[in-house]
């Protein structure tokens, strides 16, 4: 006998625990755009360059517009966070489930390219393999998302090409930053045993899990910072204080 498709218009047809999970899953994916968005934006008026400059704000803009579209899906859901998706910073909220590293002002251009190359392709990853979800308004909003998102692959590419080559001596610098955003990208995927994405990927919310999405986020990036001649950051994440809501380790 062939299992009927699951279909899901609201989280009023979801068990209580699966509605937990897809507000968990979404809810950190939408934090963290709406805060790289942030970050970025302190950074328009701050870039090398005037197209970067122009770049930033466009990313900023978008990944801001990108969090608001997927905190709309939200509001319906049970212990959904007071003022989601606020329209400005007076009414936004205390906490952001995303990682520490998204939270601190960002002190260098550099971070701002970082999680672009590192980060942001993760999530845009994540964001692709809900395109046929199951909860159907979640789907609708993908596609957009998507084709947005092709920009900003784009512009951190070439900007991680251009500082290599115009300013050798930031490659140290440089791959600090990678470094530093590798591991948050790590332990925001999460281990092999996410319950969160275990159970959205059962529901059919998600169409591929973390250990999936990792290998393609490597086969991804891999090449790319090979190509501009960096090392590859070993993944040495302990598991055993894992967070995930917040998508993170807590460290001592």
């Amino acid at each position: 006998m062939i299992k009927e498709k699951q279909s899901y218009q609201s989280a009023k047809d979801m068990s209580p625990e699966l509605a937990t999970a897809v507000l968990h899953w979404v809810l950190a994916i939408a934090d963290s755009k709406h805060r790289i968005g942030r970050q970025i934006s302190h950074w328009v008026t701050g870039t090398p360059a005037l197209e970067g400059a122009v770049g930033a704000a466009a990313i900023a803009q978008d990944e801001l517009g990108h969090a608001r579209s997927l905190y709309s899906l939200l509001h319906g859901f049970p212990n959904a966070p007071e003022r989601i998706g606020a329209e400005n910073d007076l009414e936004a909220r205390d906490v952001y489930y995303a990682p520490d590293g998204l939270m601190k002002q960002w002190e260098s251009w550099l971070q701002v390219i970082a999680i672009n190359v590192v980060l942001d392709n993760a999530l845009q990853i994540a964001i692709s393999r809900m395109a046929e979800s199951s909860y159907h308004p979640l789907a609708g909003r993908i596609a957009k998302i998507l084709q947005e998102e092709r920009f900003h692959r784009i512009f951190g590419e070439q900007w991680l090409t251009r500082l290599v080559n115009e300013k050798a001596q930031l490659k140290g610098l440089l791959q600090q930053q990678i470094n530093w955003a590798w591991q948050m990208t790590d332990e925001w995927l999460g281990p092999d045993s996410d319950p969160v994405s275990k159970q959205v990927v059962e529901a059919g919310v998600l169409a591929a899990n973390t250990a999936v999405i990792r290998q393609q986020w490597l086969d991804q990036v891999t090449p790319l910072l090979q190509e501009n001649k960096f090392d590859i950051p070993a993944s040495v994440t302990d598991w055993s204080n894992w967070n995930p809501q917040f998508r993170q380790c807590h460290h001592a």
